[in-house]
C-alpha cells in the first residue's frame, strides 16, 4: 500500500477524534436515553447483523452498483460495529483498506467515537450520494443514548467499501427570535438529592416586582438542564422564552445525567424524575421575588407532572408532549415508526417489534421481577409506573393546566391530548400543532430521531401559549 493511500485511510479513521457533541438525552460530552421508554429519543435497536444477512447485488441490469444494495450494507456494517463485529466489519473492506482499517483499529475507534454518547440506539436515516468518478458515499445517522454520529461510509466503483468516517452531524445552538437577554439574569444554584447535588440554573426577570415561577422537568433518558439534543437546547429555548416574558424558571440536570444513578438500577418514577421536581418546587418558592410557582414537564416529565404538582402543591401545570397512557405501551408504536420511515419493515425489524411487544406485555401483566431489567429499565421502575395512574392524579388535582401536543409526535400519540381534556376537563386549556414533533420542533413531513439533531428551536408559539396560560392564572 502506497504511504499516501494509509495516510488517508489513518486520517479517515481518526475522523472520530471530532466527537463533542444528545435526549430527549444530553448532548454536551457526557454519556446521557436508552432504550428509553419515551421523551426523547426512543428504546429501539436496528437489527443485528447476525440476525439478517443480505446478500448484496453488485450490480443493476445495467451493470450499475445498486444505491439500495449500499445503503444496506453501509447500515449493517454500521449495526456490526455496534455489535462489536469488529473483524466481520474488517474482511468487509477492500484488501488495501482492511490493511489499515484492522479489527483492532476499528474497535479503538468506535470506543473513541461513541464513548460519551452512551448505548447504541437505532439507525434513523442512511442517504446515497453517487460520485463523477464512479465511487459512493453512504451516510448511515446512527442515535446513541447521548446523541447522533454520521458514519460516512466509501464505497469504490465496484461497490466493495474501501473508507469509513465517523463524525458527528454539524451545527451549533442558536437563540431564538423570541428571546431577549437583556430581559432577564441567570443565577447558577445547587439542589440537594440523596446521590448528589444537582446543577441547576434560575432564569429571573430584571426588576424588583413579584414574578410566578416555572419548574422545567425533563422527560426520560439522562437529561442535562437544557435538554441537549444534538445542537440544539430545548430547555433552554423554554426557560429564556419564558423568562423575557416575565417569569422566573428554573432548571437542574436530571440525576440520572449529574449522579452514578443509571435506569437499570433500583429506580421508581420517584427516583429519577418525581423527588428532584418537587425538590426544585420547593426552591424556588425560596426566591422572594417569585409568587406562584407552576410544574411544566415535557414527555415523561408532564407524565410526571399531575403526582409531582400533588405533593408539592404546585399552582398550575404545564403538560408538553406528555403521554396520557401506560408508558411501556408506546415502544412497538415508535420502533415500528422508526423502522418504517425507510419505506418497509425487514424481517428482523419486525422481530425485533415483536419482541419489544412481548416485552410490554410481560410489564402489562406484571409477568416480570423488581430485580431484573426490561427494556433498558429496572423492573422496580415499571412496577412504579404500573402503580401510577396520570390522568386519574390529574383529575383530582384542583389546579388549573395546559395541555401542549405537537401533531408530528410519534412518540406520544397527538390523539393523548383527548385523554387529558376528559381527565382535566374545563381546568384545562389545550393546543395542538399540525406541524410539531416531540421536541415542540416545527417541520414538515414523518418526524424522525434525525430530524432532532438538525438545528432547530422551540417553536415561537408554544412559548407564546404558555405566556398567555401563565398570565391568565
Amino acid at each position: 500500500m502506497d504511504t499516501p493511500t494509509r495516510r488517508r485511510l489513518l486520517a479517515a479513521l481518526s475522523a472520530t477524534a471530532a466527537t463533542a457533541l444528545s435526549g430527549c438525552s444530553s448532548d454536551d460530552g457526557a454519556a446521557t436515553e436508552t432504550p428509553t421508554p419515551t421523551a426523547t429519543p426512543t428504546a429501539t435497536r436496528t437489527p443485528t447483523a447476525t440476525e439478517e444477512q443480505t446478500t448484496r447485488e453488485e450490480t443493476t441490469a445495467e451493470g450499475t452498483v445498486d444505491p439500495a444494495a449500499l445503503r444496506t450494507e453501509a447500515r449493517e456494517l454500521t449495526v456490526a460495529l455496534a455489535d462489536g463485529e469488529f473483524e466481520r466489519v474488517s474482511n468487509a473492506f477492500t484488501d488495501e483498506a482492511a490493511e489499515v482499517l484492522t479489527p483492532e483499529r476499528l474497535e479503538g475507534a468506535w470506543q473513541q467515537a461513541t464513548g460519551d454518547r452512551g448505548t447504541f440506539r437505532a439507525v434513523a436515516n442512511v442517504t446515497h450520494t453517487a460520485n463523477d468518478d464512479g465511487s459512493h458515499v453512504v451516510v448511515v445517522e446512527a442515535t446513541f443514548e447521548g446523541g447522533v454520529l454520521n458514519f460516512r461510509w466509501g464505497f469504490d466503483a465496484s461497490g466493495e467499501p474501501n473508507s469509513l468516517f465517523i463524525q458527528p452531524p454539524q451545527g451549533e445552538y442558536s437563540s431564538p427570535d423570541y428571546v431577549d437577554e437583556s430581559a432577564f439574569d441567570e443565577t447558577e444554584l445547587t439542589l440537594p438529592s440523596p446521590a448528589c447535588d444537582l446543577g441547576a440554573t434560575l432564569s429571573l426577570p430584571t426588576g424588583d416586582e413579584p414574578v410566578p415561577g416555572v419548574v422545567l422537568v425533563h422527560g426520560s433518558g439522562p437529561n442535562d438542564r437544557d435538554v441537549t439534543v444534538g445542537p440544539n437546547k430545548i430547555f433552554r429555548d423554554l426557560a429564556h422564552g419564558l423568562a423575557t416574558r416575565g417569569y422566573a424558571v428554573l432548571r437542574y440536570d436530571k440525576r440520572t445525567y449529574a449522579c452514578d444513578v443509571s435506569a437499570t438500577d433500583d429506580v421508581t418514577i420517584d427516583d429519577v424524575t418525581v423527588d428532584d421536581a418537587v425538590t426544585a418546587v420547593e426552591r424556588l418558592r425560596e426566591e422572594e421575588r417569585v409568587s406562584a410557582v407552576h410544574v411544566a414537564g415535557h414527555s415523561q416529565g408532564g407524565l410526571a407532572a399531575p403526582r409531582i404538582a400533588r405533593r408539592s402543591g404546585a399552582d398550575g401545570m404545564a403538560l408538553l408532549a406528555a403521554p396520557a397512557g401506560k408508558l411501556w405501551e408506546l415502544l412497538p408504536m415508535q420502533n415500528r415508526h422508526i423502522f418504517g420511515l425507510d419505506g418497509e419493515i425487514s424481517d428482523a425489524e419486525q422481530r425485533r417489534i415483536d419482541d419489544i411487544a412481548a416485552q410490554v406485555e410481560r410489564i402489562s401483566n406484571g409477568e416480570f421481577s423488581e430485580d431484573e431489567d426490561v427494556l433498558g429499565y429496572d423492573g422496580s421502575f415499571w412496577a412504579s409506573l404500573r402503580a401510577y395512574d396520570q390522568t386519574a392524579v390529574a383529575a383530582d388535582l384542583d389546579i388549573p393546566a395546559i395541555v401542549q401536543q405537537g401533531e408530528r409526535d410519534f412518540q406520544v400519540p397527538p390523539s393523548d391530548i383527548e385523554d387529558w381534556e376528559t381527565a382535566i376537563g374545563d381546568r384545562g386549556t389545550y393546543h395542538s400543532y399540525p406541524s410539531l414533533d416531540h421536541l415542540l420542533f416545527a417541520g414538515s413531513g414523518p418526524s424522525s430521531l434525525a430530524k432532532y439533531y438538525e438545528p432547530n428551536n422551540v417553536a415561537a408559539e408554544v412559548v407564546t401559549d404558555l405566556d398567555a396560560w401563565l398570565a391568565a392564572q
